[in-house]
């Protein structure tokens, strides 16, 4: 927090830098959040992920070790994403470091569970929001990519990045729909969300699923979001968990 005797000087550099990021198109960050400008390694995300035991039910894992921040579009043809979360992670490449979960529960129509994911990412300065505007950038690039038939069927993914939930700094919802040419009316849903505080990305993905399984395992994304603004996140590790009481 900067003192009275500053204010002015403080005044002079934030408004330099609004003036920049408006120029950049990046949504400059918040004068209360400097302190958390600090980058978070992979292991201290590991400890804001999202809980093991969930609401309804619900449990999450965290997973022992996460592949890196862009894995997903590394080596891979450009747009040839499989899910919403596949566009989230192309867009935090920049990212210092990454952390992931596996969390499910209920019924899916299947005769399984419910599954979704969760990856936090931590960038340096405004790392986070460039990456929200490459998000954007991805989705509307790749908002229409047909994959050449396989034998006699052919696969149209859609990726649309719509307004997201109104938490955070920033939000979006990446909207994912995969059609096939034999089965026109059967829609396949991989929708993701992604939340940015501050500068690290809260981004929920699900396996593919209904529409109503997906907005199901996206409305964990409150207790995303709350674990990560929290000084003192509830355990991610089942066995801690329960030895807690």
């Amino acid at each position: 927090m900067r003192t009275a005797t500053v204010t002015r000087l403080a005044a002079g550099v934030l408004t330099m830098a609004s003036a920049a990021a408006c120029a950049s198109g990046v949504q400059p960050l918040a004068a209360d959040k400097a302190k958390f400008l600090r980058p978070m390694s992979a292991a201290q995300l590991r400890t804001h992920l999202l809980p093991a035991v969930l609401p309804k039910g619900w449990t999450s894992q965290a997973d022992p070790a996460d592949p890196g921040p862009g894995s997903a579009a590394k080596g891979e043809p450009h747009c040839a994403f499989l899910d919403g979360g596949d566009v989230a992670d192309a867009g935090a490449t920049d990212a210092v470091a990454s952390a992931t979960a596996s969390f499910g529960g209920g019924h899916s129509a299947g005769g399984g569970v419910m599954a979704g994911g969760e990856t936090l990412y931590s960038f340096s300065g405004e790392g986070a929001a460039q990456a929200m505007v490459r998000i954007r950038q991805l989705a509307a690039q790749c908002a229409k990519v047909v994959t050449p038939a396989l034998g006699s069927v052919s696969s149209t993914a859609r990726f649309a990045a719509v307004s997201g939930p109104h938490l955070g700094d920033d939000s979006i919802r990446v909207r994912a729909t995969t059609t096939w040419s034999n089965h026109a009316r059967e829609v396949q849903h991989d929708d993701a969300l992604v939340v940015r505080e501050s500068n690290t990305l809260i981004v929920i993905w699900c396996v593919p699923a209904t529409q109503a399984e997906v907005d199901m395992v996206l409305s964990f994304i409150p207790e995303a979001v709350a674990q990560v603004r929290s000084q003192h996140p509830a355990p991610v590790d089942a066995a801690h968990r329960a030895a807690g009481g």
